[in-house]
């Protein structure tokens, strides 16, 4: 059973993962967990297609590029409901 990759309706720019299983209609149904992800780390999919690269920490530089601290990437608070699947969980690879 594969991943499915989610995002937020109110949140577009923050990632879940769920199994198959757990989707309805385009939806997360509450039927397996959750795995939080993050965001988009801008490196596209995995070289193997099998899911989004993303991060979870935010490093913070300065002008000249010094970096100068680190921020976790907080969950939203939305209902569950409010998940649905990402648009490029189109680009996984099939079994």
């Amino acid at each position: 059973m594969r991943h499915v990759i989610l995002t937020c309706l109110n949140h577009p720019n923050l990632r879940w993962s769920t199994k198959e299983i757990a989707i309805t209609e385009g939806k997360y149904n509450g039927a397996r967990g959750l795995f939080f992800l993050g965001i988009p780390s801008g490196r596209g999919m995995y070289s193997d297609g099998s899911g989004l690269d993303c991060t979870n920490v935010i490093i913070e530089r300065n002008d000249y590029g010094k970096v100068t601290g680190y921020k976790a990437v907080e969950e939203c608070n939305c209902k569950s409901d409010c998940l649905i699947i990402a648009e490029e969980d189109k680009l996984v690879k099939r079994d």
